[in-house]
């Protein structure tokens, strides 16, 4: 395997990004956001924008649901999701595995919607036995489930909690912003009424866009609310008339960010979603091994790990001062640990565009860091590890 070094490119715009978003964006997605400026409502944006939707439904893995794209990010997608289909007499489940599950509490709270919520462990999974006993003792109209937080990096295992969900009658939200793309999702298959997710994560584009997929059962719901959605950005119902017709005018879009999406979209559906979701485990597994191999400890318990970002335990006190070295020496950028965790995790991202090179400059970087701080850690540890998943 052949690792390039990155110690001596002190260029920032051209370090290895390995946050958990946004990711590295391909040239060829670069390249088209430098193309003419077109108009909003002109033949060549909305046919481009038509290919758009068909392409997002190709990425969910349906042939039924209806597709959402609006300018904005992932944010967007869960409050437009949120403000949509529930009423301030409805209420809401949290399935608590983070801080990115916690949002959807939040955004309930801003719109007086009562909610309960269902916490795990920091770094453990949602159960679905305890999600079954929940929904057993009480009722609710929605249960927002996050496939993969990536403050504690979680990996939650969406068809089971989508079908004890839906076995009880409930609408199935799933916040999939850092899973679509890089990890297994049909949504077909799966059932849920709302799968959302956004366009700078394992989708490998820029920032901008927020993605929604919705069943008909969430439509018809959407379409047959009893009150006035109290806004005008976030109404589903003003955009469905949008995507159904392009042509029709809700706000202007982010020309670029939409075709840059596009060409995103376009150069998954060349790769195989298949092929691209073993590229992503593959990567994962090859991080985890040299990880492993350190002798470090997991944030997310086993099995439940994602393939699109991984968090870590580094000795207390050293992650803020391990993440400026990985950058100023070997010109890596990754993320510090969420919450309580700032002191003494790190988190990688690996989705998108990130392969064996990245992989490998990550890892020896490393591994160079910490074996500064212990004598222990001997050189070459992680290329051994590696060196067999990622032939």
């Amino acid at each position: 395997m052949n690792i390039v070094s990155k110690e001596d490119n002190r260029d920032p715009y051209d370090s290895f990004l390995m946050v958990p978003g946004p990711t590295v964006v391909d040239p060829r997605v670069r390249n088209v956001m430098s193309n003419n400026q077109m108009g909003h409502l002109s033949e060549e944006f909305t046919d481009d924008f038509n290919k758009l939707l068909v392409l997002s439904k190709q990425l969910f893995g349906t042939n039924t649901g209806s597709p959402f794209i609006i300018t904005g990010s992932g944010t967007i997608a869960m409050e437009a999701t949120v403000l949509s289909l529930l009423e301030q007499n409805n209420k809401g489940l949290i399935l608590d595995t983070g801080y990115f599950a916690q949002r959807f509490g939040q955004m309930l709270d801003c719109y007086s919607i009562d909610s309960n919520t269902l916490s795990f462990n920091f770094g453990s999974h949602a159960d679905p036995d305890v999600l079954k006993t929940e929904l057993k003792k009480n009722k609710y109209d929605a249960v927002f489930i996050t496939h993969v937080d990536t403050s504690s990096t979680v990996m939650n295992n969406i068809y089971e909690l989508v079908k004890v969900v839906k076995d009880n009658n409930s609408l199935a939200i799933v916040d999939s912003v850092c899973g679509v793309g890089g990890c297994e999702l049909n949504f077909d298959k799966l059932g849920a009424d709302v799968v959302l997710t956004t366009s700078q994560k394992a989708i490998g584009s820029v920032p901008g866009a927020g993605l929604m997929m919705l069943s008909q059962n969430a439509i018809e719901l959407l379409e047959n609310r009893k009150s006035t959605i109290p806004s005008y950005y976030l109404n589903l119902k003003k955009w469905k008339v949008h995507m159904d017709n392009p042509k029709t005018y809700v706000a202007t879009p982010a020309i670029q960010v939409m075709v840059a999406l596009k060409t995103a979209l376009e150069m998954i559906m060349e790769e195989g979603l298949e092929n691209r979701w073993n590229r992503h485990k593959n990567v994962a597994n090859a991080i985890h091994a040299g990880i492993e191999s350190l002798g470090l400890d997991f944030v997310a318990e086993e099995n439940y790990r994602a393939y699109t970002v991984t968090g870590f335990h580094v000795p207390s006190g050293t992650s803020i001062q391990t993440q400026s070295e990985l950058k100023s020496r070997f010109n890596v950028e990754v993320a510090n640990g969420f919450g309580e965790m700032k002191n003494n995790a790190l988190r990688v991202g690996h989705m998108a565009n990130i392969g064996p090179n990245e992989v490998g400059c990550f890892l020896t970087g490393l591994e160079t860091i910490l074996s500064e701080y212990d004598d222990t850690i001997k050189k070459g540890t992680v290329i051994d590890a590696i060196s067999q998943i990622l032939k």
